[in-house]
């Protein structure tokens, strides 16, 4: 796990309510969470157990690389793990918006009900599921599903996948699923120095270079169906879009501000959300799967 994703996120959540209009307004709200996730992970984080013994060995994952093949790692989590880290989140979340109480306790009596049908270890699909499941039958907007399971999800992923080996070479892979965990991106940068185009998995945030002129979903390189747009007056963040496949995803311009390319992308995504509202009502779906757009805020879209 990028050890920013836990040491860093307060300095980008000052630097995002600098780049982006409006997100002072969650920027205390999203510190609560992660200042939460921080406790949690330096109290628990040697109950992670290593999934090295998942990778394939050196020389195939090589080859696979080389082949743009996902690796497509999704160890099962531990039940109690997730609750307990789920619970966590969504306890952070009430205090920092008390107006949250009665959706966050629906949601724990639901998660309490559905682990109960489980066993010790549960599928990421099938946690998905749940989501899902929820997003349907609880008073639950699609913003606060996808922040409460892509964030506890992330969590864990992150953490376990420290123990992949530093050689892997993903410096070969030009795919657009992530090499290691097979998930589709939501987000990526502009990196500084040079202007390349790097993904990030928002589950276990691997990082990976593809070409600018492609589409990670559909693989499309037809310059007059690829483009991108941005909010006037504020080019930090762009929406690359595909019109041959309709989909969508995120990218932050690094370039525009002073950093090393070391920055929390997953901050950026949670800054930037205006974006999606904006890609949503110009007809693009996420092509990561991840819905941050609740169905209220599209009802003015323009056909």
């Amino acid at each position: 796990m990028d050890s920013l994703w836990i040491t860093g996120y307060e300095n980008e959540i000052e630097r995002c309510k600098k780049l982006y209009d409006n997100f002072d307004e969650g920027a205390g709200f999203i510190k609560s969470v992660f200042d939460a996730i921080s406790k949690y992970d330096d109290q628990h984080h040697t109950q992670i157990p290593p999934i090295d013994h998942l990778s394939p060995p050196a020389e195939e994952s090589t080859e696979m690389m080389k082949q743009d093949q996902s690796l497509k790692l999704r160890p099962d989590l531990n039940a109690k793990q997730f609750s307990e880290l789920f619970k966590t989140v969504c306890s952070e979340a009430t205090k920092a918006n008390p107006a949250l109480k009665k959706i966050m306790s629906d949601l724990l009596n639901r998660t309490d009900i559905f682990l109960s049908g489980e066993g010790k270890v549960l599928s990421l699909e099938k946690i998905k599921e749940f989501r899902d499941l929820l997003k349907k039958e609880a008073a639950i907007e699609n913003d606060m599903a996808t922040f409460l399971f892509s964030i506890v999800l992330s969590s864990i992923y992150r953490r376990q996948f420290e123990s992949i080996p530093m050689g892997l070479r993903t410096d070969l892979y030009e795919g657009g699923d992530c090499p290691l965990c097979g998930e589709q991106p939501h987000f990526g940068m502009l990196c500084p120095e040079d202007g390349a185009k790097v993904l990030e998995c928002w589950l276990c945030g691997s990082r990976w270079l593809h070409s600018r002129v492609k589409c990670p979903y559909c693989s499309n390189e037809d310059r007059e169906e690829l483009g991108y747009f941005t909010i006037e007056g504020n080019d930090n963040c762009r929406v690359n879009y595909c019109l041959s496949c309709r989909r969508y995803y995120k990218i932050i311009d690094a370039r525009n501000f002073n950093t090393d390319g070391n920055i929390v992308l997953t901050i950026h995504n949670l800054a930037s959300l205006g974006y999606d509202i904006l890609a949503r009502k110009e007809g693009f779906s996420p092509g990561s799967g991840l819905e941050w757009v609740n169905e209220n805020e599209l009802s003015d879209r323009q056909d």
